[in-house]
């Protein structure tokens, strides 16, 4: 027998086979129209949740449909034997490189998601979601069976990275490596601390939950750059163990910080103080004017606090009356485009609430902070969605 001569009862594995195969054909890389579509059609989805900031609820969303289309895909391919295990086995070997590459770009992005979810970005999305289809709001915020199916589902992905389709897509990592930078820039914006930012104290007594703010569109609706008048804005919602409500969520009274005191956050002079306007249903939007109730205080350096959402009929200052730290001037409302009785705070520049004004970020003195579960005591505490602050009385 020839030495050079395959015998003929030598079985070929289905890897050599598909090995051998794209050998002769030297593509391993591919842009498949159907991925181009659909990739295409993911940009332009978040695209228009960015615009509308509607961000997290849609990544949310589009994530959990990521993960249960892809399981089906892989183990549908892995039944026809068209997936690569050549990672799990021989991680090093040459013409693995663009899938070695394809697995790092999306273990980088799923790490940054990863983030992005002890960070609070999605903190409120069942809520939002729920306010947007009139369904029952829920009533744990955060809401942790999201949250763990979201880490879940990243997890996951990172772990189908290894086992991929034996084509390396170029527009479904395109995507991928747009949604890494993407994540990577919002989360270095809200770790780096704000330059001048205005420090005062919290305009509640207690502990609240911060469930809208930070300086990025994952964190809070108010940061977009269509809004500069309200970007820096903070919403306070007071829970009691993670829960905004005991009873009917359709009653004012069920909700913990409905009717709660409001506080001068710094000494200030009352600027303008809107007091007659109803509180709306839980859930309605769209209310004119937007900020309902308000009180406006010139608190020094051309900086003014605006505390709205206020109760109809609680104000307990009036214009040109001098306030002083920590004395009470309203209560929480529920006035306004507010979805449920919480207190939105914002620090502008100039006395008028219109679209003229520009916010800037804010500090805290004296407060504790509560981050992931941990307590602190920080000279100046910039606040995110998911953090919580308690006042220190002095």
């Amino acid at each position: 027998m020839n030495p050079t001569q395959q015998p003929l009862n030598k079985v070929i594995t289905a890897d050599e086979e598909v090995a051998r195969s794209q050998g002769r054909k030297g593509r391993t890389i591919a842009l498949g129209e159907v991925n181009l579509l659909l990739a295409v059609l993911g940009l332009l989805v978040l695209a228009g949740a960015y615009w509308i900031n509607f961000l997290p609820e849609a990544v949310a969303l589009l994530v959990l449909a990521v993960v249960l289309g892809t399981v089906t895909s892989r183990v549908w391919h892995a039944r026809r034997g068209e997936l690569e295990y050549g990672l799990l086995r021989h991680p090093l070997r040459r013409d693995l490189r663009p899938c070695v590459w394809q697995c790092l770009n999306h273990w980088l992005f799923w790490a940054l998601f990863g983030a992005t979810i002890l960070a609070g970005a999605f903190a409120l999305v069942p809520a939002q979601i729920a306010a947007l289809f009139s369904l029952p709001s829920p009533n744990r915020i955060p809401y942790q069976p999201l949250l763990i199916a979201l880490g879940v589902g990243a997890v996951m992905m990172a772990a189908l990275a290894m086992v991929p389709r034996r084509r390396v897509q170029v527009a479904t990592n395109a995507l991928v490596a747009i949604g890494t930078v993407f994540l990577a820039v919002q989360l270095i914006r809200i770790s780096v601390p704000s330059t001048d930012p205005a420090s005062v104290n919290s305009p509640l007594a207690g502990e609240w939950q911060i469930v809208s703010g930070g300086r990025s569109v994952l964190l809070s609706h108010h940061f977009s750059t269509q809004t500069p008048f309200v970007r820096n804005a903070l919403d306070f919602m007071q829970t009691v163990d993670r829960r905004g409500y005991v009873g009917d969520p359709q009653q004012l009274k069920s909700w913990h910080g409905y009717d709660q005191p409001v506080l001068a956050p710094a000494d200030g002079t009352v600027i303008t103080v809107s007091d007659i306007h109803p509180d709306e249903p839980i859930g309605k939007t769209g209310v004119t004017p937007p900020h309902g109730n308000s009180i406006v205080l010139e608190i020094g350096d051309e900086r003014f606090a605006v505390l709205a959402h206020l109760k109809q009929g609680s104000a307990q200052v009036t214009k040109g009356e001098h306030v002083q730290l920590g004395q009470q001037i309203a209560t929480v409302g529920d006035s306004g485009n507010s979805l449920w009785p919480h207190l939105n705070f914002h620090i502008q520049d100039g006395p008028n609430l219109d679209a003229q004004a520009r916010t800037v970020p804010i500090v805290f003195r004296d407060v504790v902070l509560t981050r992931n579960g941990r307590a602190s005591t920080p000279g100046s505490a910039e606040l995110r969605r998911g953090d919580s602050i308690h006042r220190i009385e002095r």
